[in-house]
């Protein structure tokens, strides 16, 4: 007599940057190993995997936006989750996902294909009054699911948010700025570690110092030096760095990044979100900036440091290369908000300038 196939472990959905897939991945295998297996990359922006976990472990996970459980209801229609069988299903879904938030969630959100049609409005009504709940103001909040037919399966499928919020809402994030960073960008770029424990990294152009605070929290013995002209900026980075409890270790500079008072060769790694020339900038003055950025971190860089850059002014930042001592070695294309910006590591050749 055969023992019978344990069920297999539960089916997850992480949302991320699209163009960002591998650095979540990498994560997700870094972080958990055996515990995940399956991984697929069924569209852009989207990671499906199983995880034999406790899926509150995921909620670590700084690479994604945010983390989805998923569950196949065998049904032909949406209407169909009216039913007395498959309602009570769900609801018993929804409670069990919002008896793991630390405190009890007050709205709930639906995203679903035909979402305005007549069945999907009463079942949202249903849901409402069953868990005593208010609609969400925002379309999400705090208990969200995705419900949409199964690519996989006949069916639908019923996708539900394991946080009270998205993972790229960062608790350290007191004070956004116009063009402050997403930080699950900010994390792909700090996702190197080739860095020694007593390394000096310096943000140009740090804004609000998302990029330096995702290093410093994976990065604990790095020496962080923030550099901006703006005073709110500054004011909006230390409060931030504050509520990360990196206070203490980023160093805020009021300096123009293009004449940082830093001496030749002191950092090992360099980072800057460029301005985009919308929100932040034009291109106009992007033209100067570049390649004065260039040369600075060339000066700041010691021999064969990386510089990381975002930017969607790609072209101007190739030109801009041609003149200066930086090598490209990596190049990521990303979807950020109908943007396309790319992620640059950049090498210094070793020959100083």
């Amino acid at each position: 007599m055969t023992n019978p196939k344990p069920a297999p472990a539960p089916l997850f959905e992480a949302e991320v940057i699209p163009g960002l897939e591998s650095f979540a991945i990498q994560e997700l295998r870094g972080a958990f190993g055996r515990k995940v297996d399956q991984v697929k990359t069924p569209r852009a922006g989207f990671i499906r995997f199983r995880f034999s976990g406790q899926h509150i472990e995921l909620r670590r996970l700084r690479s994604v936006i945010a983390v989805y459980q998923a569950h196949l209801f065998p049904i032909p229609r949406p209407k169909a989750f009216l039913g007395h069988q498959h309602f009570a299903r769900l609801t018993q879904i929804l409670t069990k996902a919002s008896r793991s938030f630390d405190s009890p969630p007050r709205s709930l959100g639906i995203a679903a294909a035909g979402s305005r049609s007549a069945v999907m409005r009463r079942l949202q009504k249903e849901l409402l009054t069953t868990m005593k709940l208010a609609p969400a103001a925002d379309g999400k909040g705090e208990l969200f699911m995705r419900m949409l037919p199964n690519r996989e399966a006949p069916g639908w499928e019923v996708l539900v948010r394991i946080s009270p919020k998205p993972f790229s809402a960062r608790d350290y994030r007191r004070v956004n700025m116009p063009g402050s960073l997403n930080a699950t960008v900010a994390y792909a770029m700090t996702a190197d570690k080739a860095l020694g424990d007593k390394a000096t990294v310096v943000n140009l152009c740090s804004g609000t110092s998302t990029i330096l605070i995702e290093h410093g929290l994976t990065h604990p013995q790095h020496q962080l030096l923030a550099i901006e002209w703006k005073t709110a900026a500054l004011k909006a980075s230390e409060r931030n760095a504050r509520a990360s409890g990196l206070h203490t270790r980023i160093q805020h500079i009021r300096a123009d990044a293009r004449r940082a008072p830093l001496p030749c060769g002191a950092a090992a790694r360099l980072y800057a979100d460029l301005p985009f020339g919308q929100l932040v900038g034009s291109h106009e003055s992007n033209v100067q900036l570049y390649p004065s950025i260039l040369r600075e971190a060339a000066r700041l860089a010691c021999d064969d440091a990386a510089f990381i850059v975002l930017t969607p002014e790609v072209n101007l930042l190739r030109r801009s290369l041609k003149q200066s001592p930086w090598r490209i070695v990596n190049e990521t294309r990303i979807n950020l908000r109908g943007l396309h910006p790319r992620l640059f590591v950049l090498r210094r050749n070793s020959t100083r300038i």
